[in-house]
């Protein structure tokens, strides 16, 4: 897929050791961050979007130890999340998940709960992103 964002946006960045706590640690941080730029309707959303996409790239990328950046940008109405590491390798590949299978159903998830999502090569590794429409102060 193809991004809709500007080059205007308000930017940050996390960066995330490679270990299971950092999952809930990225959650909060994200929280945060909409709080500040006055979306905290989007907060679930976000913090279930960041929780598949931290653990994938926790899981299954090949980095050898090297950290993980999560990075959200908000520019007009759109919100991009946005998770690299240096594993340009091992791309995500989204799966039919059987209903009971307890794994699975991260990617089914990111693309139910997002307008867009894709993988982008970058130069150090891959960028896992979603972006969000219409986001807006809540109503």
């Amino acid at each position: 897929m193809t991004s809709s964002l500007s080059n205007d946006t308000l930017s940050r960045s996390y960066t995330l050791s490679p270990v299971a706590a950092s999952v809930p640690a990225a959650r909060a941080w994200a929280r945060r961050m909409l709080v500040r730029w006055e979306i905290p309707h989007l907060a679930e959303r976000i913090e279930l979007l960041v929780s598949e996409l931290i653990t994938n790239a926790i899981k299954h990328a090949k980095t050898g130890g090297a950290p993980v950046a999560l990075i959200l940008r908000f520019v007009g109405e759109t919100l991009r999340l946005e998770v690299h590491d240096r594993d340009a390798e091992n791309r995500p590949i989204q799966q039919r998940p059987m209903a009971e299978a307890v794994g699975g159903h991260g990617l089914w998830l990111v693309e139910a709960y997002s307008d867009r999502w894709g993988i982008d090569l970058t130069e150090y590794g891959k960028a896992v992103w979603v972006e969000l429409d219409d986001c807006g102060a809540a109503t």
